[in-house]
C-alpha cells in the first residue's frame, strides 16, 4: 500500500485535505450543484438557458481568468452567480447570489463520513495533532469531523488556496512548528496537495486510489493506495 520516493522524515503533525482524499466528494457536488440550479431557477426563470452544466462550464471560465480565485472555490463559486445573474438581468444579483450560496452550502456538507475513517482519524488524533487544510468550503463540524482536527484552514481572509504557500503557512504558525518540514500533507491532488506542500516545505503523503500516478510533476515523499495504510505511522 505505500510506495516511496523521498525518505519520510520525522514530523509533528499531519494536516488532511478533505474532499476526495476522506470521503467521495463527487456524488456530494452533484446533489449540491442540482439543488443550487433548482434553487436559482425557482428565482429566475431564465436561468434555465444555463441549467447545472452551465453553471459549470462558467464557473470554469472564470477560474481560468483568475488562478487566485481558483483556489478559493466559495470566492469563486459566489463570484459566478454573480457574474451569471447579472447577465440575467437579475436587480440584485449580489443578494441572490449570497442567498444561493448559502443554499449550496448546506448542501455540500451533507456529507457522509465512512467509519473506517472515523476510526482511523480518531487514533491518529491520539498521537498527532491534526488539523485540515482544504480549498473547499466543507465545515469539519458540520460534516462530523470536528472532534479530530485542532483546526480548519481554508481560503479566505486574504488566504490564497493551495497550491500557494498561505494555508500552510497559517497551519504551521497554528501549530507553533519550527520547521515546515515537521508538517505531514496528506490529499489526493498531484499539484494543490503534492506540490503545494512540497513547495513550502512539508512533507506530501499522496493519496491516489485506484487510478494510476498521473498528473504529478513533483514526486511525493510516498504514495497511498488506501487510507488504512496510515495506521503504520501510529
Amino acid at each position: 500500500m505505500w510506495q516511496f520516493h523521498q525518505r519520510l522524515r520525522p514530523f509533528k503533525a499531519i494536516s488532511f485535505d478533505l474532499d476526495d482524499t476522506l470521503y467521495d466528494n463527487k456524488p456530494v457536488m452533484i446533489a449540491a450543484e442540482q439543488h443550487v440550479a433548482d434553487f436559482v431557477l425557482a428565482k429566475c426563470p431564465e436561468s434555465a438557458k444555463l441549467g447545472v452544466l452551465g453553471w459549470r462550464a462558467l464557473r470554469d471560465k472564470i477560474a481560468q481568468q483568475n488562478p487566485e480565485l481558483a483556489s478559493d472555490m466559495t470566492a469563486l463559486r459566489l463570484a459566478t452567480l454573480e457574474h451569471g445573474l447579472s447577465k440575467f438581468g437579475v436587480e440584485q444579483p449580489k443578494a441572490l447570489a449570497e442567498e444561493a450560496m448559502a443554499e449550496f452550502l448546506i448542501a455540500r456538507n451533507r456529507v457522509q463520513i465512512p467509519d473506517a475513517v472515523h476510526q482511523l482519524l480518531a487514533a491518529l488524533a491520539a498521537r498527532y495533532p491534526l488539523v485540515a487544510v482544504s480549498n473547499g468550503n466543507a465545515d469539519i463540524q458540520r460534516i462530523g469531523l470536528g472532534d479530530y482536527f485542532q483546526a480548519a484552514y481554508q481560503p479566505g481572509n486574504g488566504n490564497r488556496g493551495k497550491p500557494f504557500a498561505d494555508l500552510f503557512v497559517a497551519a504551521s504558525e497554528g501549530l507553533k512548528l519550527n520547521h515546515a518540514s515537521e508538517l505531514l500533507h496528506i490529499g489526493d491532488h498531484p499539484v494543490s496537495d503534492v506540490q503545494g506542500a512540497l513547495k513550502f516545505g512539508s512533507q506530501a503523503l499522496w493519496y491516489v486510489p485506484n487510478k494510476p500516478m498521473a498528473g504529478a510533476t513533483w514526486l511525493p515523499h510516498a504514495r497511498i493506495s488506501q487510507l488504512s495504510a496510515l495506521y503504520d505511522l501510529l
